[in-house]
Order: C-alpha cells, then sequence, then structure tokens
C-alpha cells in the first residue's frame, strides 16, 4: 500500500492535469448553455368539507388517497390544461419557449439530416407531416415545451402537489408555474359549477314533465270520481253512510225484535205455569204502559180476596156477600186475564210490525251493500290512480327540494385545492449550475487521473523496488539513487558545490564505495563503465556526479565520453580544448594535449567536440584499451560514460575492458525485458564484473533518509 501511495504521488502532476483539463472542460461547456430559471408553486388538496346545507352534495367532495393524488398530478400536466395556461398567458409571452422560435440544434440538425437521408434512400418524403392550422400547431408546439418545462410531483406522503418551471426567463418561469396552479383551481370550481348547472337544468326540466304528470293524474282523478257519480247518482261516501246507517237501524231493529219476542214467550211461559194473575204480576215489573191498570186490578182483587177470607170465617158459602164478592173476584180475575191478552195481542203486532222494520231494512241493506260492491270495485281503480298521483306529487316535491337546495348549492362551491405556496421570480438561474459542474468536473477528472495513475502504478513495466530488479537480473542493486527537483544539469552541478551531502549524493557514496570495495588492485587505477539499457537513465549524471565525489575524496579521476552518438559533455561542461576524443584514437594528439581540467568539479574530461557516430566503427578496441591502461597509470579512477547496450554496439566492446560495469535501471522506467536482455548480453561478452543501481528512486518508497534534505530532480 506505501508503494502504491508512493505510485500515487509520483504521478500527482498527472491526477492535477487531469483534474484541471476536465474541470476545464466541464467549466467550458456548461458556460455555452442557455442559462434556465425555474419557479416553484404549490397547492394542496383539502380533504376537509364545509358542510353548510344539510343535504348531499350535487358534486361531492374527494376521497383522497394514492390514486386519486397520482390522479390529480396527472391533470396537472394534461394537455386541456396546458391549453388553457397557453390562452390565459398568450402566445406572446410564451415566445422564449417556442420551439419554433429557436434556432436548430445539433441534434435536430443530425434528426432532419437522418430523414432526409432515409427520405432519399426510400424513395419516400420521410419529413412528411399532416397539415394542421398555425393557431393549433402553434399551441400544441406550446403545450409541449411546457411539459418538457414543468416538473409535477407529490410531496412525501402528505396532500402537498409541487408545481415547477424550468425556461431561460426568470419571469416566464413564475408566471407559468402560478397560472397553472390559477387554472387548476379555477378549472374545479368551474367544472364543479357546470356539473350543478347542468343538474339544475335537468331537475327544471324534469319538474316540469312531473308537475304536468301531477296535474294529469289529478285530473283523471276528478275524470273518474264524475264519472263513476253519474252512473251511480251517489257517492262512494254517501253509500258509506248509507250503509252504516242501515247497518246501525238494523241492529236497533232487529234488537227490539228479540225483546218483544222474549217478553211474549215469557208471558205465554208463565200464563201456562202460573196462570194469568203471575203473569199480570209480570206485567206490571215489564210493561210501564199497563201496569197501573193491572195493579189497581190486582189491588182491588187483592182486596175482595182479603175480605173473601174475612168472611169465609164469619159465614159459609151461601152468604150472599160471599157470593157477591165471589162473583166480583171473578169478574176481577177475567179483566186481568183479558188485560193479559191484549198485552199478549199487542205484543204480536209489536213483534209483526218489528219483523217487517228488520225484513224492510234488511233489504235495505243488501241494496246498499249491492250497491257499495259496485262502488269498490270502482274504488280499486280509484286508489291506484291515487296512489300514481301521490307518488307523483312526492316525486315532484322532491324534486322541487332538490332543485332549491341545488340552486343554492351553486353559490357555495369551492375547488378541492387551495395555494400554499406563490410562484416568485427566481433570483439566480438553476441550471446550468457552472460551479457544481465545473466542481463535478474537477472530481472527475480527479477521478480519472488517480483511476490511470492507479493503472500505471499496478501495470509498470519497470522495477518497483531494488529486491524486484534483484530477483529478475540475478545481480546485486548497490544503490538506489533518489530523484529530486533539478532541471538541468548546471543545476546539477550547483547542487554539488551548494549541498554536498544531500540525499542523492549520499547514495552515490554509497555506490561509490561498494565500487572502492570491489576494486581487487587498490594501488591502481580502476576503471568503471556507466551505461544503461535504454536512453534517459542518468548516466551521464551519475558519471559526473561519481567523478565530483571522487575529486573531492583527493582522488584523480577522468571521465571518457564514449557516448559518441549523443555526447554533451563538452557543452555543458563549456569543453573547448584545442583536440579531443576523435584526436586521440585517431593518433592525431597525445591524450594528455585532449584532456581539459575542470576546475568548477575537480575532475579531467575526455570528451568530443561534436557527436561523432562513425567513430565508434573506426575505432579499434585495442586502441580504447591502450587508451584506458594508458589513463590508469595516472589516474585512481576512470568512468566511462558510454551509450546504452541495447542501442548502440559500441556499449558492448567497451564493457569487456572495464574492470567494472554500473547497469543503471530507472524505477519503474526501464522495462523488465530490456533491463534483463542488458544484463545477458554483459555476462555473455565476458564483462569482469556486473553491479546494478537504481535512478530516479522514490524517496517514499526508500528507507527513512538520515538528516532532513530537500529532494532534487536531475538528468
Amino acid at each position: 500500500m506505501r508503494r502504491l501511495f508512493s505510485a500515487i504521488w509520483r504521478r500527482k502532476w498527472l491526477i492535477v492535469a487531469s483534474t484541471l483539463i476536465v474541470s476545464i472542460l466541464f467549466f467550458a461547456a456548461v458556460s455555452r448553455v442557455v442559462p434556465l430559471y425555474t419557479a416553484r408553486a404549490s397547492l394542496m388538496l383539502d380533504s376537509r368539507s364545509v358542510q353548510v346545507l344539510n343535504s348531499d352534495n350535487v358534486v361531492s367532495d374527494l376521497n383522497l388517497n394514492n390514486p386519486v393524488m397520482d390522479t390529480e398530478t396527472a391533470v396537472l400536466r394534461s394537455n386541456l390544461l396546458l391549453e388553457r395556461v397557453v390562452q390565459e398567458i398568450g402566445p406572446a409571452a410564451l415566445a422564449p419557449i417556442d420551439p419554433a422560435l429557436q434556432p436548430p440544434g445539433l441534434l435536430d440538425r443530425l434528426k432532419g439530416q437522418i430523414k432526409s437521408t432515409i427520405g432519399t434512400v426510400l424513395g419516400i418524403d420521410a419529413t412528411e407531416t399532416v397539415q394542421i392550422a398555425a393557431e393549433d400547431a402553434q399551441t400544441r408546439r406550446l403545450v409541449g415545451a411546457m411539459r418538457r418545462s414543468m416538473t409535477v410531483w407529490r410531496e412525501g406522503q402528505s396532500y402537498l402537489i409541487a408545481v415547477s418551471v424550468e425556461t431561460p426567463d426568470p419571469e416566464l418561469s413564475a408566471l407559468i408555474a402560478q397560472t397553472v396552479v390559477d387554472t387548476y383551481i379555477i378549472r374545479q370550481v368551474e367544472m364543479r359549477n357546470d356539473v350543478i348547472r347542468s343538474a339544475t337544468a335537468f331537475l327544471t326540466g324534469r319538474i316540469e314533465e312531473t308537475r304536468k304528470s301531477v296535474e294529469a293524474a289529478e285530473a283523471r282523478i276528478a275524470d273518474f270520481r264524475s264519472e263513476q257519480l253519474a252512473e251511480l247518482g251517489i257517492s262512494s261516501e254517501t253509500v258509506e253512510r248509507q250503509l252504516l246507517e242501515l247497518s246501525t237501524q238494523l241492529g236497533l231493529a232487529q234488537a227490539d225484535l228479540a225483546q218483544i219476542d222474549a217478553r211474549y214467550n215469557r208471558i205465554i211461559k208463565v200464563i201456562s205455569t202460573d196462570g194469568f194473575e203471575r203473569a199480570a204480576d209480570l206485567l206490571t215489573t215489564v210493561d210501564l204502559q199497563t201496569s197501573s191498570f193491572v195493579l189497581s186490578l190486582r189491588q182491588r182483587l187483592s182486596e175482595a180476596n182479603r175480605r173473601e177470607a174475612e168472611l169465609a170465617t164469619r159465614f159459609s158459602e151461601d152468604y150472599p156477600e160471599r157470593a157477591v164478592i165471589r162473583a166480583e173476584i171473578d169478574q176481577l180475575r177475567e179483566e186481568l186475564a183479558q188485560e193479559v191478552r191484549k198485552t199478549l195481542a199487542s205484543l204480536e203486532n209489536e213483534a209483526a210490525v218489528a219483523a217487517a222494520r228488520v225484513a224492510s231494512i234488511r233489504a235495505s241493506v243488501v241494496e246498499v251493500e249491492e250497491r257499495s260492491s259496485g262502488i269498490s270495485r270502482a274504488n280499486i281503480e280509484m286508489r291506484q290512480l291515487e296512489r300514481e298521483a301521490e307518488a307523483l306529487r312526492e316525486n315532484y316535491e322532491n324534486m322541487l327540494n332538490r332543485l332549491s337546495e341545488t340552486r343554492s348549492t351553486e353559490l357555495l362551491q369551492r375547488a378541492d385545492a387551495r395555494r400554499v405556496e406563490k410562484a416568485t421570480v427566481p433570483g439566480a438561474p438553476s441550471s446550468p449550475r457552472v460551479m457544481l459542474f465545473t466542481i463535478f468536473g474537477a472530481a472527475l477528472g480527479f477521478a480519472i487521473g488517480l483511476i490511470a495513475t492507479f493503472i500505471l502504478a499496478v501495470s509498470h513495466i519497470g522495477f518497483a523496488t531494488p529486491n524486484e530488479i534483484e530477483r529478475a537480473l540475478g545481480l546485486p542493486v548497490r544503490a538506489s539513487l533518489l530523484q529530486g527537483k533539478l532541471r538541468s544539469r548546471r543545476a546539477l552541478f550547483r547542487l554539488l558545490h551548494s549541498a554536498p551531502f544531500s540525499p542523492y549524493l549520499e547514495r552515490l557514496r554509497q555506490l561509490r564505495a561498494m565500487l572502492l570495495v570491489l576494486n581487487q588492485n587498490p594501488g591502481s587505477g580502476y576503471c568503471v563503465q556507466v551505461t544503461s539499457s535504454i536512453a534517459n537513465e542518468s548516466k551521464t549524471s551519475t558519471v559526473i556526479s561519481l567523478a565530483c565525489l571522487e575529486a573531492r575524496a583527493q582522488r584523480r579521476c577522468i571521465v571518457l565520453d564514449f557516448d559518441f552518438r549523443r555526447s554533451s559533455l563538452s557543452r555543458d561542461l563549456r569543453f573547448n580544448a584545442p583536440f579531443d576524443l576523435e584526436d586521440v584514437l585517431q593518433n592525431r594528439c597525445q591524450p594528455e594535449e585532449a584532456i581539459r581540467h575542470s576546475r568548477e568539479l575537480g575532475f579531467d574530461l575526455l570528451t568530443l567536440k561534436k557527436a561523432s557516430p562513425q567513430l565508434g566503427e573506426q575505432v579499434e578496441v585495442h586502441q580504447v584499451k591502450a587508451l584506458i591502461d594508458h589513463l590508469k597509470k595516472t589516474y585512481d579512477l576512470v568512468l566511462i560514460d558510454s551509450a546504452p547496450v541495447l542501442l548502440v554496439a559500441d556499449s558492448i566492446k567497451i564493457s569487456t575492458l572495464a574492470d567494472t560495469v554500473v547497469l543503471l535501471v530507472r524505477q519503474y522506467k526501464t522495462p523488465r525485458k530490456a533491463a534483463i536482455q542488458a544484463a545477458r548480453m554483459l555476462n555473455e561478452v565476458g564483462v569482469k564484473s556486473v553491479q546494478v543501481a537504481m535512478t530516479f528512486a522514490d524517496r517514499a518508497s526508500e528507507q527513512e533518509l538520515y538528516g532532513s534534505y530537500s529532494g532534487y530532480n536531475y538528468k
């Protein structure tokens, strides 16, 4: 993980560059987009109802639930409502969102080109459209534009519906949002009023029809009654009263007849059992009309019987007064019998009269009953007519009441929704949000750079640590030379003087110490060739730095510039000797005549004035060996700066002449195959000693440094 973070830190400028480039691209792209302004208005569907009249509503209130809320949300986006909004605002005010007035975008032009191409290939007019009125086409365009710019949603699970409109004009956004909400509420009230007016008109027509039906039914009843009265001569009410009276009279007559029969039968029974005198006693208690006369007769008869009884005690039956009294008693008894017989005859007459009366009344009752039966049959139809008329009358009254309630309800109608939030003119554009998109672009660029850095870190073709080099090449890594912040060779020269104990030089001292240890002949000169497998591995900088350290240690050192193709030391060190390395190898001068001493750095230099690629082929190996042997007699260390062994054949020939070859491998950059191939070639040609040093080592991937120094970059 630490190496991964180190790799990311090494490529931090890639991440920074990616972040800046993508953020700038996003900023440039978003800045060209037309700014849009969003205005929002809200309304609430009210579940509460105001009951003023104690009757059912003509238009019922909404029973709010999720389907109803979704339906009302869809109604706010319906074309009927939006067409009404277009009429309210006016097409002129909606011109900023009219697609026909906007220049066609790239996508529209591309669609048109595709349609034209298809039409050309197929031989049809792909752009043909249905011809409609210009006003209708404009309304359709504006409705479609409003739908695209409008968003309607429900706030969570509440009864609140929000309407937001996004257009290039802030005032138009607020106007559309507020008009949509107002039109929706007004349309609800108008729809309710339209329904109530339709119901009122329907009830008015139905009431008129029902009134006529009631009048017709009542007329039929009156006509039927007139026909019945003309046919029967009497009304049913009169017949009923007569029947009731006759029934009462019949009952009374039958009661009188029964009473007379009872008196008569009782008197007959008393006469047959007790005689006329007992019957006379009965008459005195029953018949009040004859009781006074009979009572006087019985008093006289009782008086006569008393006298007879008194005379019977004193006289015999032949006594004349007794005979007179007995005759009087017989006469009185006969009178009593006559009186009883008169009463019986009177009762017989009364019974006959009562029977005749009963018969007469019964005949009348039968006659009236027959008439009533006919009237009852007629009344069945009459009652049917009355029921129909009553039903029509009740329906008529109900519709009159409903019409009155409906007319009263029309004045109390209100919408099911009410405004909650008024649309205000936005003070800043809602999109594109330049800063947000720029930040998003920066984040995206950072992510792209980070991903690229990660991919490069995990898929690098080089070596990350000295251990990897040792395992791949089978050679020990003698030092890891750190990278710093230097940008030129002259800066390296200044570093060698100003910071002799920098981390970079400390690692070079480590390499120099290892080379001195590897010298098997400490008393004689030592030749070290510094090379690499490919270019840009810091060969020249390493050679110069080692030479400076050697000079600083009071040891004689010379640098041989055998990079015939890209020699730059003469320019960097301002070489101005009359002869150069080519003159020495061509035997045109002695080595001492071409060697230049650098007072600034403290070492000698034998280089070329300019690049000479053909020199490697013109010079024989023995000539180079003779030069090296000659220099080893004078100098303690001979450093050879040569070209990469895989790119230039000269370096292979020279490597056989050096006591030690230092193969430089750049961290993360040198391909594994190149380093392995270079090490194999050096071993195959019989190099005496091959040592490896890693250059451009990342400080974060190395062990902690001893001391505090600033980092440096070198070439």
